[in-house]
């Protein structure tokens, strides 16, 4: 018994013991094995992403870890950022803080992929572009074109086998130029979990938006709107068919809440659905937090009655061809919005609008209707209607709008901002009756348009106005063929402005998104800008303490509509901005596919007058463009280099220039969002020239004249002063020129960067009277000496001239001089060290040099002649190697042409097949630029080897 007792225990002893080992194994192996993997795993990473993208991708910390998600190994990369390239250089598609990856631990010890169990994002910030040729900066994944034999047959070293992921904190902006759509997303935070790796799949998810904001085609559709949603799914795959059905979810946008039911197929050819909108539990005060002006002042103590019937349908099967059906409607009856403390409330609002189709191809069987809107408060009314039918082979449009508002009743219905007040009285009464194609056909007596819209002794005051703003008319007439601004008339602070003007092809630009054209007067006699847009007044200080630039991030520059064709000829008297006086301004702006061209803008300015030329240039929308040529007459210059930062930047001499200019230059950059020159892509060429301008004061002369121990350098006066300038990444280069400084004939050249570096190199030829009588007088006595000593020196006597190169860089704030007046004095007499020697030695040399020269020189041109006929002969062999690559190109890129422009002319004039036909057509001539520049390259790589091969055989002849 007593063996058997102690057998027990040796045999427990055992078992603790390898338990034991066990686990203190398994925890060297939670320390190591990410030791051992983590250098591995990373090269994994970085030779996945540039085999298969074509972008720059750049990772900050790289970390394995075990601990905290054992018995996963967790993968983590901090700060990783994807950046576009050409088109998109410098763009970033994705700055990611954080991505944690879970990963099956045997995978990555054994297996020949590494799977990926759940991934989870973290503040990440995502900028998707598309432009308008349909080039977008998420298209970075490389084509099997341009991989290698290796990259297509390697098979990637991880596998997703998600079950869960996340993202935390996103913001996301998405800019599609070509389908005009905007969407800005703020700190959304997504959970989705279900085991992705399965043919059916219970799916939830949750989400959370602080704001997002969506726009289409010009129209605000959501404007910072909260979101919070849940939505679970059952998502079945099978191989020809994915089926999701919506199991319970509500969402929530600001206070409305939804539900959505039904399901979503995708089949082999053609998707089906059968997904209904369910808002029956909504109130009108919920729906009217969709309304910024509603849900951003007073809206949680206000009352909003009134019934609301809002739902929706989408069933049946969508294909290239065909479209489901819809059912959309809402319904306002006996509406009323009241808010606290206020005397008044808007009231009788009644809303009957919908839209319905039955399904199929024939897009011309919707319909849209508001049949009813109606709204009254405070004595005042609106009413408005719409029918709309054939929308897309010749819409009919029925419409009618009545207004009459008294705008002082808006303060007894509505909280307004601190010290906000309205006058005024608008009134509205516009007709439309008829079909498109009337006006298309020029028959406009066919077509009822008619009406006014008016807007009489308006007054509007805010705190964040200097001057209240006045309108004392504003009158526009409707026709069949155009929009008519009557009058325009009105003022604020001590600026005038009367308007008038017409719009043509309104109608047609509304169905059709055909091109709105017009023309306007804009007159004044007195503008002051710097009110207007509360500019703080001019001062004198002559260095101003830099300040930190305005933050721009949320900023957007002006974009030009690319539809329109707008002229704008202006005339004003007077005009006052960032504190220069303006006089007669003349000239004309022409604002047309996404371009202002500013021609021949006249006006007086700084004592002189200006003429201005260009173009503003917005096809780019997130970097404009100007291109802008100047003639400036008699200006004083040190105003314009105050008053216009860019001068002062590139010229800074100008801030201490007293004098009058005449100057012509053009002048290109990109724009920052704020407006401002992106300094690096500033180019220009232009001359300057002055009668008499004054220079003092300025460091880099200052320190010349110290340096020189000569104090009349330090002010100049320049007569009959003239150069040309170039202006090339922000650094601006003068051409050599000649001018006098004083007795001192100079000649000037070199640069100012935009960082205030200067490189100038100055050439002078001083009088001996002008040079410091020590400095003489100690040349004189060794000139002296040195002919006594040794007389077969024969040293020159000082003559009337010396000549003197200084060169000047550093700063200039702190300008750094390299010059030697007592050395220039010496070499000047043949008295410098050096040149003794050299006197000497250089006349043994010439007669054994001028022999050995000719033998050589002779032997060099025969040698040089043979090298220049093998690389001529090579140099005509690589141009028609070019010339036939070119050649093949251009017929494919031709031929692409010819295939979408025959998609385009066979969708004819509806716009869906149009839409289609111009992305098919976009693909074609994408994919045909891609192989004709694959044959150019190819045709230049081997022009280039003939000339390297022909070069390697010049090279080799001796």
């Amino acid at each position: 018994m007593a063996n058997l007792e102690k057998k027990k225990k040796s045999i427990l002893k055992r078992i603790l013991k390898w338990t034991g080992i066990t686990f203190l194994l398994l925890l060297i192996a939670i320390i190591v094995i990410p030791i051992f993997f983590k250098d591995e795993i990373k090269e994994m990473v970085l030779t996945e992403v540039n085999k298969s993208l074509l972008a720059d991708v750049e990772l900050g910390d790289f970390d394995l870890t075990f601990l905290s998600t054992f018995p996963h190994l967790s993968v983590q990369l901090n700060d990783t950022k994807i950046t576009g390239r050409e088109q998109f250089k410098g763009v970033e598609l994705a700055n990611i803080k954080e991505i944690n990856a879970h990963v099956n631990l045997w995978s990555v010890m054994g297996g020949d992929q590494v799977e990926i169990e759940a991934v989870h994002i973290i503040e990440p910030k995502f900028d998707v572009r598309i432009m308008d040729d349909g080039k977008a900066n998420f298209d970075i994944v490389k084509p099997d074109s341009l991989k290698t034999e290796e990259e297509i047959s390697e098979p990637s070293k991880f596998k997703l086998s998600l079950k869960e992921y996340s993202i935390e904190k996103a913001d996301i902006q998405y800019d599609d130029q070509q389908g005009n759509l905007y969407a800005k997303i703020q700190q959304l935070t997504h959970v989705g979990k279900g085991d992705l790796t399965a043919d059916i799949i219970d799916f939830e998810t949750k989400t959370t938006m602080d704001a997002i904001t969506y726009k289409m085609d010009g129209l605000n559709y959501l404007t910072e709107v909260k979101t919070d949603a849940t939505i679970n799914l059952l998502m079945e795959f099978t191989e020809k068919t994915s089926k999701f059905t919506l199991k319970e979810n509500e969402i929530k946008l600001n206070a409305l809440t939804f539900f959505i039911d039904g399901f979503y197929e995708m089949l082999e050819k053609s998707s089906n659905m059968d997904i209904k909108f369910n808002a029956s539990k909504a109130t009108f005060k919920e729906l009217l937090s969709l309304v910024p002006s509603f849900y951003k002042s007073g809206y949680e103590s206000m009352i909003a009655d009134g019934s609301l019937a809002l739902n929706a349908f989408v069933k049946g099967e969508m294909d290239d061809k065909k479209m489901p059906a819809w059912d959309v409607k809402l319904a306002i009856e006996k509406g009323k919005i009241k808010y606290a403390g206020m005397p008044g409330s808007f009231q009788n609002i009644n809303v009957n609008a919908g839209s319905t189709f039955k399904g199929g191809e024939n897009l011309d069987l919707m319909t849209l209707d508001v049949s009813k809107f109606h709204a009254e408060f405070v004595g005042n009314s609106i009413d408005a209607f719409l029918k709309m039918r054939n929308p897309i082979s010749d819409p009919l449009i029925k419409s009618n709008i009545k207004a009459k508002v008294n705008l002082a009743t808006l303060g007894k219905v509505m909280p307004l901002e601190k010290d906000e007040s309205y006058q005024g009285k608008l009134n509205a009464d516009v007709n439309l009756n008829g079909r498109l194609s009337t006006i298309e056909q020029g028959r406009y007596e066919d077509f009822d348009a008619n009406g006014i819209l008016q807007l009489m002794d308006m007054n509007y005051k805010s705190a964040g106005l200097k001057e209240a703003v006045t309108i004392n008319e504003m009158t526009f007439k409707f026709s069949p063929k155009e929009m008519s601004l009557e009058k325009l008339v009105g003022k604020t602070g001590v600026s005038d402005f009367n308007v008038d003007g017409k719009i043509d092809n309104y109608i047609a630009y509304f169905f059709r998104d055909e091109k709105l054209t017009g023309k306007f007067n804009f007159n004044s006699n007195n503008l002051d800008l710097d009110e207007l847009m509360n500019l703080p007044a001019p001062t004198n200080t002559e260095e101003p303490t830099p300040t930190p630039p305005a933050a721009v991030e949320e900023a957007e520059p002006f974009l030009v509509p690319d539809n329109v064709d707008f002229l704008l000829i202006t005339k004003v008297n007077n005009i006052k901005y960032n504190g220069v006086k303006v006089q007669n301004l003349t000239g004309a702006v022409n604002m047309k596919e996404e371009v202002a061209a500013l021609n021949d803008l006249n006006f007086n300015a700084m004592g002189g007058s200006i003429l201005m030329n260009g173009s503003y240039d917005t096809k780019n929308h997130h970097e404009p463009k100007i291109n802008f040529s100047y003639v400036l007459k008699n200006i004083e210059l040190k105003q314009l280099a105050d008053n216009f930062m860019t001068v002062g930047k590139l010229a800074p001499i100008a801030k201490k220039t007293k004098g009058r200019i005449n100057t012509s230059f053009n002048m290109s950059s990109s724009l920052n969002k704020a407006l401002e020159p992106i300094y690096s892509s500033l180019n220009g060429l232009g001359d300057i020239s002055s009668d008499q301008i004054t220079v003092s004061g300025f460091k880099p002369l200052d320190k010349l004249a110290e340096t020189l121990k000569m104090n009349k350098l330090s002010t100049q006066t320049l007569q009959d002063f003239k150069t040309k300038f170039k202006i090339e990444q922000g650094k601006v280069s003068v051409t050599p020129f000649n001018v006098n400084l004083g007795k001192i004939k100079t000649n000037v050249s070199g640069s100012t960067s935009l960082n205030q570096d200067i490189d100038y190199k100055i050439k002078m030829m001083i009088p001996k009277e002008e040079i410091p009588a020590s400095i003489i007088k100690a040349a004189e006595q060794a000139i002296s000496k040195i002919n006594s000593a040794a007389p077969m020196l024969n040293v020159k006597s000082l003559p009337d001239f010396i000549p003197l190169t200084a060169l000047i860089g550093g700063t200039v704030t702190d300008p750094k001089i390299d010059a030697d007046l007592k050395k220039a004095v010496m070499e000047a007499t043949g008295n410098s060290k050096d040149q003794l020697i050299n006197n000497v030695k250089e006349t043994v040399k010439d007669t054994a040099k001028a022999i050995i020269n000719n033998k050589i020189n002779e032997t060099k041109e025969d040698l040089q002649k043979k090298k220049q006929e093998i690389m001529d002969e090579a140099g005509k062999q690589a141009d028609k190697v070019k010339a036939e690559g070119k050649k093949a190109g251009d017929q494919i890129r031709a031929e692409a042409q010819k295939q979408a422009d025959q998609l385009m002319k066979e969708a004819g004039s509806n716009p869906l097949k149009k839409k289609t036909a111009e992305v098919a057509g976009n693909k074609l001539k994408k994919e045909a630029d891609v192989n004709a520049k694959k044959l150019e390259d190819e045709a230049n790589k081997k022009a280039d080897k003939i000339l390297a091969d022909a070069k390697e055989r010049a090279d080799n002849l001796k």
